[in-house]
């Protein structure tokens, strides 16, 4: 039985201390955050296809809260079995080592690349394809500087220059922002 649960932008799949199931994502990007003395701190980001919760494979409870950063989807994970949950530990620790790169690459760096590398995991389908991205398959300004720890200011001014929204028309527009992520690859 494969259950799935739609989680919109902003809300909460999971909290820190609950106990609850593996999921993996089929849609959209979370946040894994843990709370620490100003509140809620991210960690790292969970992308189509990465495995969250897999603390529960150990009878523990959720080390992080996720939320949406987009409206998304996630499915239970069946780890019944012996054989499955030794599966789910490995690729789930793999999975850990990607996500901290990408987090790396996200948190240091010139902006514009910080800024590419993001928008490259926003189009990133849980079969490793891209898929064109518009302005409204983008998270809130004040989000996405919250993930690249920038000023929201920065964001806008940055996004201009990879998402043009009044020099360009739709289609070439689209084709300029997968040359330029296809750029900084």
């Amino acid at each position: 039985m494969e259950q799935s649960k739609t989680i919109k932008r902003g809300q909460v799949l999971a909290n820190a201390g609950e106990y609850g199931p593996v999921w993996r994502i089929t849609e959209g990007m979370f946040r894994l955050e843990r709370v620490g003395h100003d509140g809620l701190s991210l960690v790292q980001l969970g992308l189509p296809g990465d495995l969250l919760g897999v603390e529960a494979l150990c009878a523990e409870p959720y080390a992080y809260t996720i939320t949406a950063v987009t409206t998304g989807q996630a499915k239970l994970v069946d780890a019944g079995h012996e054989l499955s949950r030794f599966g789910i530990v490995a690729k789930a620790y793999l999975q850990q080592q990607r996500r901290t790169h990408d987090m790396m690459k996200l948190r240091s760096g010139p902006v514009n690349e910080r800024l590419a590398h993001f928008l490259k995991l926003l189009a990133r389908d849980a079969d490793g394809c891209e898929h064109e991205l518009n302005r409204r398959d983008l998270p809130v300004l004040k989000e996405v500087a919250s993930i690249l720890d920038i000023a929201t200011e920065t964001v806008c001014r940055e996004l201009s220059a990879f998402l043009p929204a009044r020099v360009y028309p739709r289609a070439r527009r689209n084709a300029w922002v997968n040359d330029h992520l296809a750029l900084a690859a």
